[in-house]
């Protein structure tokens, strides 16, 4: 199949682009003309992922929590088109039972791991470009255990809206997505218990399925194209209540 080349020489840079969601968007965009930077911590499985995409991509390995590895990267970048900070990280528990120390965590990761990069990106970023971050819909349907996702979600939020207007022109939105079925469920659930496990998700939602990388990559090539959109939070959920 063939794609128009809407990105074509365009530099685009995902971190979480070694799997899930940042792999399959990294996958689209090159069909689409774009130039890719996938960003994350494990060299090797960014190399495997990079072999999967069949476009100019390059690889490296910085940790979105350390700021200073972060600024280093973006000082060495010419230029950047757009940004997606895909990066995950979750943690369960109730306030009572969670470790501080495991809700900062989630906070040095999720939270402060997007705000390092749309903090020494926007410098490196064109007049035309963009940001998507991501967020998640605990932060506005929320549940019991999960109030430092929740949290850390609504901040994201938040800071999506407000960096596009301090950026602006260059836009800023962000991405809400619900329960999609990515590799990294295989290091909580076994086999069996993710079959089962989505079996019910899919039973629960509107749309009568779990959500799939390619939802959400479809998405933020959505928030990447258009220009009349900033400032947005999309719920990409399949009717999450």
């Amino acid at each position: 199949m063939s794609y128009p080349q809407n990105f074509l020489n365009q530099h685009v840079v995902i971190t979480g682009g070694s799997s899930g969601i940042g792999l399959c968007l990294a996958q689209a965009l090159a069909e689409r003309g774009a130039h890719l930077t996938l960003l994350g911590r494990d060299l090797r499985k960014l190399e495997n992922a990079a072999a999967q995409v069949n476009g100019p991509v390059q690889v490296a390995s910085v940790d979105v929590s350390n700021e200073q590895a972060v600024a280093k990267f973006f000082d060495g970048v010419d230029r950047v088109d757009h940004l997606v900070t895909a990066a995950a990280g979750t943690v369960r528990g109730t306030v009572q039972e969670l470790e501080v120390a495991q809700a900062r965590a989630l906070f040095e990761s999720k939270y402060w791991g997007q705000y390092h990069c749309a903090k020494y990106a926007a410098g490196k970023l064109s007049t035309h470009g963009s940001m998507v971050m991501f967020s998640g819909w605990i932060s506005r349907k929320p549940m019991a255990g999960v109030s430092t996702l929740a949290a850390v979600d609504a901040a994201i939020e938040a800071l999506g809206r407000t960096l596009a207007l301090e950026l602006a022109p260059r836009r800023v939105n962000v991405v809400t997505p619900g329960m999609i079925d990515t590799p990294l469920w295989s290091a909580r659930l076994s086999a069996d218990a993710q079959r089962e496990h989505f079996a019910r998700i899919a039973s629960s939602l509107p749309v009568g399925r779990a959500g799939t990388p390619q939802d959400i990559a479809h998405a933020v090539l959505f928030l990447l194209e258009n220009g009349f959109t900033t400032g947005a939070v999309i719920d990409v959920d399949g009717g999450q209540r």
